[in-house]
């Protein structure tokens, strides 16, 4: 058996390069933890979904709201700056439909929330390095 050792081209030694230095030179995002509540119409929401996006240069994050709380890590948080925040929460219809995957009827699921708290959100946070960063959303439906 012969072994043969070929020389890496242009672009894998791009890569390894690129790669590396995503690795060990990025100086390291402050990215910081966040921490909330959400309340509807006075009640903590169930379940749910939080999203953060930037107004300027960052990262989109977000995490599930459970029982009214949402909690972000230090490594899932945003970086410093100001964000649109969106809030959509799903409950039954009261319809099922057939589902090829398990194949079986499931729940078909409503977003519920206005629009005023998700796709046209006014809702905004400002994130900001070594503070706290916690959130309190009341939302109202009526």
């Amino acid at each position: 058996m012969k072994l043969v050792l070929t020389t890496p081209s242009r672009a894998s030694r791009w890569l390894l390069v690129v790669s590396l230095c995503v690795i060990g030179c990025s100086g390291g995002e402050p990215y910081q933890p966040m921490t909330g509540a959400v309340t509807v119409d006075g009640k903590p929401l169930e379940k749910g979904v939080i999203t953060f996006y930037p107004e300027g240069p960052g990262t989109t994050v977000g995490g599930e709201i459970l029982e009214g709380h949402f909690s972000l890590a230090q490594e899932n948080g945003a970086t410093p700056g100001k964000y649109r925040v969106e809030i959509v929460a799903y409950k039954n219809s009261g319809k099922s439909e057939f589902d090829i995957d398990t194949n079986s009827q499931v729940p078909i699921e409503i977003q519920y929330l206005p629009v005023k708290y998700n796709v046209k959100s006014q809702l905004k946070a400002d994130v900001v390095e070594g503070e706290p960063n916690e959130y309190d959303f009341k939302l109202e439906t009526k």
